[in-house]
């Protein structure tokens, strides 16, 4: 499976309902950043060390836009996963 192309497929398809899905931004860099800064924030949340999750930062076509994805099923299959609310770092796709 692609993950990019998954993402992008489901992004896509929650903007017929929602204009906006997701975080999304102008520019790699600018989407980076964003997304990096609520990997850490995830991290210190949901791991009991700290450790942010893994992401990916990607464009969609359709929009012309940069956006975020954090890797939460590796995060909390990790053995020092505190659990939490999943919606505690808003506006991010989750994967």
């Amino acid at each position: 499976m692609n993950i990019i192309e998954t993402l992008t497929a489901r992004i896509e398809e929650y903007r017929l309902t929602n204009k906006q899905p997701c975080k999304n931004y102008a520019t790699k860099e600018a989407a980076e950043k964003a997304t990096a800064k609520a990997a850490e924030a995830a991290g210190k949340y949901f791991d009991s060390e700290g450790r942010a999750p893994r992401y990916v930062v990607f464009f969609i076509p359709a929009w012309g836009r940069w956006v975020g994805g954090l890797d939460y099923t590796e995060l909390f299959r990790r053995s020092t996963a505190n659990g939490g609310y999943i919606g505690a770092i808003a506006g991010f796709y989750v994967y």
